[in-house]
């Protein structure tokens, strides 16, 4: 057998579970989750004639958490590939470094299809198109560049390309409800013999939880109940086992305990009763001995609708 201090401690860590497992019940009883998908953004054409180089975005780990999706469709074959974006510029400015370029996510043979690739954190990236069709010249250009000192360029065997960029974002269920615990009822009083009843505990959303813990020196019966119910019991207090018949939202003849229990919004306003067990020797309730009675609920805090249907 368990000793009062033991069934306390027992208590508090049903208690705790109880509070855990609940906060994520809370969330799948009323809320869904986010759903992600890649969205497209912005798309872009370009020209390449032989052997061209031509440079897209420049990708940050910060985007969309780093990777990379794009759609590409090209008349003729393509390498797509990754390159560092302070190695690119440089090459920009100096093209006979182009082969000292640390390419990554290599992708060759590309005429229709989705290019990925992860962007590593710390190190920008620039996105580069090149056309795998031999040639004696080597252009590097960026993406958009039409003309050259002011003229229209004048393309040898043109390649058009075009580019769909995507990003990752929430496309269903993008400001779901947030909830948190939220104090209905904490109180400690004298054990007494006559009932204690407190009133206003009302669920705000069908399913809501409602956790209830109790700690008492002497067995207690505690129950939540509809609040109809609770004021018949304060004109007929000996009515107790009948009107909690059949409850299901109830604790009998407990020391230490913390139960949880849901209800809608029909169920309408909810009390809490809490009883003396009065020994079946005729013993009195102790003197100078307290109980603790407390209710919390998962309440919507943020992004609540006040439409359900929608």
């Amino acid at each position: 057998m368990m000793n009062s201090r033991a069934l306390e401690k027992w208590g508090l860590l049903t208690f705790a579970l109880a509070f855990w497992l609940s906060s994520g019940a809370a969330g799948n009883l009323a809320a869904q989750e986010s759903t992600f998908d890649w969205q497209a953004t912005n798309d872009e054409t370009a020209r390449l004639d032989p052997a061209d180089y031509q440079a897209g975005r420049v990708f940050k780990f910060g985007d969309q958490a780093g990777n990379v999706h794009v759609d590409i469709e090209a008349q003729d074959q393509i390498t797509v590939e990754m390159a560092p974006y302070e190695e690119w510029s440089e090459a920009m400015r100096h093209p006979e470094l182009l082969p000292r370029v640390n390419f990554r996510c290599i992708r060759e043979h590309v005429t229709k299809g989705t290019y990925v690739c992860d962007v590593a954190p710390g190190r920008p990236m620039t996105l580069v198109f090149r056309d795998e069709r031999n040639a004696d010249r080597t252009t590097v250009t960026g993406l958009g560049q039409s003309s050259e000192h002011g003229t229209v360029r004048q393309f040898l065997s043109p390649n058009d390309i075009h580019i769909q960029y995507y990003r990752w974002a929430c496309v269903e269920n993008c400001n779901p409800p947030k909830y948190q615990w939220i104090a209905e009822l904490k109180e400690t009083y004298d054990l007494t013999s006559p009932l204690k009843i407190y009133d206003g505990i009302t669920a705000e959303r069908d399913g809501e939880p409602f956790s209830v813990k109790v700690t008492s020196p002497v067995p207690m019966t505690v129950a939540l109940v509809p609040s109809r119910a609770a004021d018949e019991l304060r004109t007929k207090p000996d009515g107790l086992d009948s009107a909690l018949g059949g409850r299901t939202c109830i604790e009998r003849s407990v020391r230490s305990v913390a139960f949880e229990c849901t209800f809608d919004v029909a169920d309408g306003p909810q009390s809490l009763v809490a009883a003396v067990v009065i020994p079946e020797d005729g013993g009195k309730v102790p003197a100078n001995k307290k109980a603790e009675v407390e209710v919390v609920a998962s309440k919507c805090v943020a992004n609540c609708l006040t439409d359900p249907e929608k």
